[in-house]
């Protein structure tokens, strides 16, 4: 039987995932645009001159990695609750 607690704690988990989506997309979007932007003014510094879509594509690969880490370390803090 489905009862008023159960159904808010459903919302209140559904209104967890949605937060965190939000975080996550807004903490990897702004993290995969600093990266460019970075790339863009240190990369000369070192005798680096790529060109723009390469430094998307370096991005990219960070971004991934940083995306797995993030999973890793999420599962691994929460594996105890």
């Amino acid at each position: 039987m489905i009862s008023v607690q159960n159904v808010m704690e459903f919302n209140n988990e559904d209104s967890k995932i949605n937060k965190h989506f939000i975080h996550s997309t807004i903490d990897i979007g702004s993290g995969f645009i600093l990266a460019i932007l970075i790339q863009i003014y240190i990369f000369p510094y070192f005798g680096l001159y790529p060109e723009v879509w390469d430094m998307v594509h370096i991005s990219l690969i960070f971004t991934v990695v940083s995306i797995a880490r993030s999973t890793l370390w999420r599962r691994f803090f929460n594996k105890g609750e």
